[in-house]
């Protein structure tokens, strides 16, 4: 008998060891504007994230784990962990941030924290000001604290905005042998759009799907209203008649003073301060606004520039001796002036010169260009490991 219930029990626990296992280790790494926390999984497991307060606190329930055999973090994050039937519940105290988003990635099985901190510099001039108007009922300044101190942002989705140039009524250039700008930016449009909806981990959004027009100032608002991570605009080239044999590949990205200028635009145009800056826009102070206008922008410079190192890389490693690439530039296109949004324009090629026109009118070629494309939206995501779980090319 008692071997019989030995022999029952070893299943038992067999089976609980299998279904059951352990956090194997919690990673982090500071950044200048965030923390990013690692979980590494024994395997694949459903989980959960979502936030409290009083204390401020992120919640991590993950299901199916008993334990945490490393747990690594920075001194100001403070952990507990409790130990339940369906798995295990980290708790984070990090009184600091002001938006959360998180992801799952696969081989090894991790879930990956990004905690944004807030501008604590921003809502001490913000309490200045409150001092100041105290005597009025309700402040709106007041309400904005108390909103993003007490109810951070949660996003799981990375929303990409794919912009494909021209369109309808607006050709782009027209090309050797009739090749239409317009028709080569929406294909390679399409492709990158189907390798990052069959990598699953995007949400994104096209300015346009067919052969219509759409205003400049209405693509980067489409990027605004939907809250891009990223926006990449598709072009091809054109060079003048008596220079037909201009070539290359090449990126742009938003320069300093027309950075200055979109700026001035976002302080001077409640319309466009509502959609840059949300709720933040109605705040009566200017010293404010313009705090938040420079702290948008600001993200737009850097964050376009190390995009736009990655998709070059991407593009010189896929695309090879098939393009003449010209490097990285600075430019001031409607397109990029999107605030708070990494934001890059990238040429495909000369649809005016013969070779390069070939190509663009080559599947092909197209594919290759959106494979690049795709690729360095993971590797700006997803780090040096992004070539673990890319979809395939075909």
């Amino acid at each position: 008998m008692f071997r019989k219930s030995l022999i029952s029990f070893s299943l038992f626990f067999l089976l609980f060891c299998l279904s059951f296992g352990r956090v194997t280790s919690v990673d982090y790494g500071v950044y200048e504007e965030k923390v990013r926390v690692v979980f590494r999984l024994s395997q694949q497991r459903d989980f959960k994230v979502f936030t409290l307060s009083d204390p401020r606190r992120i919640v991590v329930d993950i299901f199916g784990e008993t334990s945490v055999e490393k747990l690594k973090l920075p001194s100001f994050i403070k952990a507990k962990i409790g130990r339940h039937r369906w798995g295990i519940r980290i708790v984070l105290l990090y009184p600091e941030f002001s938006s959360l988003k998180y992801f799952y990635l696969r081989n090894p099985h991790r879930i990956v924290l990004d905690i944004y901190k807030e501008k604590r510099g921003l809502y001490e001039e913000l309490v200045a000001l409150l001092k100041e108007e105290e005597k009025q009922e309700k402040d709106p300044i007041a309400e904005l604290i108390k909103k993003v101190l007490s109810e951070p942002t949660i996003h799981e989705e990375r929303v990409i905005v794919i912009d494909a140039g021209h369109g309808g009524k607006d050709p782009g250039a027209i090309g050797y042998g009739g090749i239409r700008e317009k028709d080569v930016n929406l294909a390679i449009a399409l492709l990158v759009t189907e390798y990052l909806k069959r990598d699953g981990r995007f949400k994104v959004i096209l300015t346009r799907k067919g052969d219509y027009f759409v205003p400049l100032h209405k693509r980067a608002e489409i990027a605004l209203r939907n809250r891009a991570d990223l926006f990449i605009s598709i072009h091809s080239d054109a060079a003048p008649r008596r220079n037909p044999r201009a070539k290359g590949t090449q990126v742009f990205a938003l320069s300093y003073r027309r950075a200055i200028e979109k700026k001035y635009q976002i302080l001077r145009s409640k319309r466009y301060a509502k959609l840059v800056l949300g709720e933040a826009a109605d705040i009566r102070s200017s010293v404010v606004r313009r705090v938040l206008a420079d702290m948008a922008i600001d993200v737009t410079l850097r964050e376009s520039v190390y995009f736009a190192r990655t998709l070059a890389s991407e593009l010189k490693a896929v695309l090879g001796r098939d393009v003449h690439f010209k490097g990285i530039n600075r430019a001031g296109f409607a397109v990029l002036k999107t605030p708070g949004i990494p934001s890059v324009l990238v040429e495909t090629g000369f649809i005016t010169n013969p070779e390069e026109a070939a190509k663009l009118r080559n599947p092909v070629f197209r594919r290759k260009v959106a494979w690049a494309i795709y690729r360095a939206v993971v590797r700006y995501f997803y780090g040096d490991d992004f070539g673990r779980r890319l979809v395939k090319y075909k």
